[in-house]
């Protein structure tokens, strides 16, 4: 399992990156893009430090199927919410950071299957 909480732990490292990047990269004046890496920011850094905390191997391994799920929206955000056409900056950051945070999660999902 420790596998699957250091996995927990960059995500979490992560979280705080989509968090900042608006402000990092200049797309902060894109409502929907800002609003969505805030909140999404917040519940990956919230998970992946619960992953990176958690005791029971069930529950690492259910927060990190969540934390996928999260990084699967975040990786499609910008075309389902609209602002893949108006900041470039946010979309590939939200398509590098989605799919970073998928194979993290995955990774650590399956880590935490096979170390239980």
């Amino acid at each position: 399992m420790k596998t699957a909480k250091t996995l927990g732990w960059l995500t979490g490292v992560v979280g705080v990156w989509e968090i900042l990047a608006p402000f990092i990269i200049g797309y902060s004046n894109v409502g929907g893009a800002t609003a969505d890496a805030i909140i999404l920011g917040i519940l990956l850094a919230g998970f992946g430090l619960w992953v990176g905390l958690g005791k029971a191997a069930g529950t690492v391994r259910t927060l990190s199927w969540i934390n996928a799920l999260l990084g699967l929206w975040v990786l499609l955000a910008p075309f389902i919410l609209g602002y893949s056409g108006k900041s470039g900056g946010a979309t590939w950051n939200d398509v590098i950071v989605g799919v970073v945070v998928i194979i993290l999660e995955v990774w650590g999902a399956s880590a935490a299957k096979k170390e239980a």
